[in-house]
């Protein structure tokens, strides 16, 4: 288990795992081969495909149940972040989302999990097999599991693997706070909810096709207005059909995702830099830079040199521990002041976050929890019914947060 819940610790991680790699590389020269990431292919040998397994740890059922349906929510987002196509020298451009997935028959869209406590598993299994034929929950994109020490976590599992060092501590670390997140949620007594299957499995399909072009529904019912919402629902039985969904851009959805959990990217001590492979794609567009903002960029020009030049720069950047890697560098070259700017407001949104509370707004720099102010009126309502006294005492859970992660089919792991 590798701890990574403070910068220092992730630089020592990936320095070390950099090192690694490094003597892997090396080994394979003198066999004649190059080490290169999954989806790198040449004239003369065509590309692997293969993604990036991330195990998280949790505490309780509860919050491995939290995690599991939040992931769920958010799976189409961060496979239009980390997906891509193949690359080869010389080759036109694959601009599908994810090829890996687009050709797998081994995932399956992660359903909601009303319960993963062990005495509650097995019924919850049955119903999935009953319901929509899911025989093993381990085919899922996000699932619940149990280490033979005991030990809960959640596998994810839908992620292509990254082509730079860099893509692969911006993965870790965004999974990380979105672990946190829902640490957060189950101590302030908060649940995710069952979206419907239909529209994530539409919006996983539209990430696998287009990635971050594509366009994602939007569950209409949970975030418009009560007015609109049954505007909607009768505008739906007048017309006696399926009235067309809200769409939004995907590069939205990352936004606001990534947004929810930026109180826990404070508290992991993450800076923007961390996350330019995924923040420099999301907000760069807006600044008028259409071209040249993604890692699958980079990738296109470095093809474009042919396979020696392929192969070296995609050696150098999976063996590059430098906090962004190649992207970030390449941005700071061709345009600084857009991506000073794309950096600049992501580091004040996290230094300034602060947590949502269960009510649904966050809380101000002064303003006490509410747990606080009923106290000192003398308890909660409840409390006050059953013995008039406060109850000082509030639970508050605070462990580390364990990041795993598997390469290439779980043949590398830190």
């Amino acid at each position: 288990m590798t701890w990574l819940g403070t910068r220092p610790a992730r630089d020592d991680t990936y320095e070390l795992l950099a090192r690694n790699l490094r003597q892997l590389a090396e080994l394979a020269r003198t066999r004649g081969g190059v080490l290169v990431a999954p989806g790198i292919g040449t004239a003369r040998n065509p590309a692997v495909l293969a993604g990036d397994t991330h195990v998280l740890e949790v505490l309780s059922s509860v919050e491995q149940e939290v995690l599991c349906n939040l992931l769920r929510t958010q799976v189409p987002a961060l496979i239009a972040l980390f997906g891509r196509g193949i690359t080869v020298a010389g080759a036109p451009r694959d601009r599908i989302g994810s090829r890996w997935l687009a050709g797998s028959r081994s995932h399956l869209a992660t359903r909601f999990l009303a319960s993963t406590a062990p005495e509650h598993l097995d019924r919850v299994e049955a119903e999935l097999r009953r319901r929509d034929g899911v025989a093993l929950l381990d085919r899922m994109d996000v699932y619940p599991t149990r280490d033979p020490d005991g030990t809960l976590t959640v596998v994810i599992r839908c992620l292509d693997s990254a082509a730079t060092l860099a893509g692969v501590r911006a993965q870790a670390l965004l999974l990380a706070a979105f672990a946190m997140q829902a640490r957060r949620m189950v101590r302030d007594g908060r649940r995710v909810g069952n979206a419907p299957q239909r529209m994530l499995e539409d919006n996983r399909a539209r990430a696998v096709a287009d990635g971050l072009r594509a366009r994602l529904a939007v569950d209409d019912k949970k975030s418009a207005p009560r007015s609109r919402a049954g505007a909607t629902a009768q505008t739906d039985q007048q017309g006696g059909g399926r009235a067309e969904p809200t769409m939004r851009p995907v590069r939205d959805a990352a936004r606001a995702a990534i947004r929810a959990a930026a109180v826990e990217l404070r508290n992991l001590d993450a800076d923007a830099a961390e996350l330019a492979p995924v923040l420099l794609p999301l907000d760069l567009p807006d600044l008028g830079v259409k071209r040249r903002v993604t890692e699958i960029d980079l990738l296109s020009r470095w093809a474009a040199g042919g396979d020696n030049e392929l192969l070296g720069r995609c050696l150098e950047a999976l063996t590059d521990p430098t906090v962004g890697g190649p992207l970030l560098a390449w941005s700071n070259d061709d345009v600084p002041g857009q991506t000073s700017i794309v950096l600049g407001s992501w580091r004040s949104r996290i230094t300034q976050a602060q947590p949502e509370q269960a009510g649904g707004g966050r809380r101000g720099p002064n303003r006490r929890p509410r747990a606080q102010r009923q106290e000192q009126r003398g308890g909660t309502r409840s409390e006050r019914r059953s013995d008039g006294r406060a109850n000082n005492g509030r639970g508050n859970s605070h462990g580390q947060h364990g990041n795993r992660r598997r390469r290439n089919g779980g043949k590398d792991e830190t």
